[in-house]
């Protein structure tokens, strides 16, 4: 990963897990607490199953002109919020992680 402003990383893929899956992209603000991570569309990561993982549950988002950008899967837990967002229109596979303090940092 490369410094980007003070105390933010960012990470282009992809990078291959052992389990096979892909990682797209990764950017840490090290200040916020937030990581969000990029997950490639093939092999597919079944959102219904992660959500079994972790409790989340899901709605539909659109943007501000109606548009689907997919399912938004949300959980809070050990004092952060979890979200993956699914692929717009089939919300068959998950494209994105988004992890995060429930309470910003001091």
């Amino acid at each position: 990963m490369k410094p980007l402003q003070a105390r933010q990383f960012s990470g282009d893929g992809p990078v291959k897990l052992s389990d096979g899956n892909v990682l797209s992209f990764a950017w840490i603000a090290e200040l916020s607490g937030q990581v969000d991570i990029g997950v490639a569309g093939e092999p597919c990561v079944s959102p219904e199953q992660a959500a079994g993982w972790i409790g989340a549950q899901a709605a539909i988002t659109q943007d501000a002109h109606g548009q689907d950008r997919g399912k938004t899967y949300r959980t809070q837990r050990a004092g952060n919020w979890i979200e993956f967002t699914t692929t717009p229109a089939t919300y068959r596979c998950i494209d994105s992680i988004n992890l995060y303090p429930a309470k910003p940092p001091k």
